[in-house]
């Protein structure tokens, strides 16, 4: 599993991140690389990253009262957000959608489980640019589907943010219209 600070722990400006390997053949090829590749990377970030990390396997190794390390609390928080996100995507008669992801085997977990990715794809329906829409109704910024090779009806919206931002999300998203010259 690959993880980058920016994502994982909030640490956008460390530029760092991180995987879980479980074959042994392979960590040792990979402390090869990062041995050669991490030369230019300030000393200061990779005490961060390693404090950081420190953090992460403490947490893993004893879990807060919850009973909840940093990877269940992710995957945890991360369905809530979908769960709330499709809800207003089914309410939102047609103006959007949203992809429905199969539920795939994670190997660090041994689980089936469902995809919950750090982004969400939102479609507009069929003559509206899904970016546009967005900005000039609700004052949500996203990055446009042509900025990775897809129409313009296609956003990306981040589903990372902090839970006050995600909740405004939601609530703007709630009260898009869809319309083009009143329609």
């Amino acid at each position: 599993m690959l993880f980058t600070f920016s994502k994982a722990t909030g640490h956008a400006g460390t530029r760092i991140g991180w995987a879980i390997v479980k074959d042994k053949v392979i960590a040792a090829k990979m402390v090869k690389f990062i041995e050669v590749s991490s030369i230019g990377v300030s000393r200061e970030a990779q005490l961060r990253a390693a404090k950081v990390l420190g953090v992460i396997a403490d947490d893993c190794r004893n879990p807060d009262l919850k009973g909840e390390n940093f990877f269940e609390y992710g995957r945890r928080l991360m369905s809530e957000r979908w769960g709330k996100l499709r809800e207003v995507g089914m309410k939102s008669n047609g103006v959007f959608s949203l992809p429905k992801y199969p539920r795939d085997y994670c190997k660090f977990t041994g689980e089936y489980t469902d995809s919950n990715p750090a982004f969400a794809w939102l479609k507009s329906k069929e003559g509206l640019n899904c970016e546009n829409l967005l900005r000039d109704e609700s004052k949500i910024i996203t990055r446009g589907g042509p900025s990775f090779g897809v129409d313009s009806t296609y956003t990306r919206v981040s589903m990372l943010s902090r839970d006050v931002e995600f909740e405004l999300l939601l609530e703007r998203l709630a009260a898009v219209k869809g319309t083009v010259n009143g329609n």
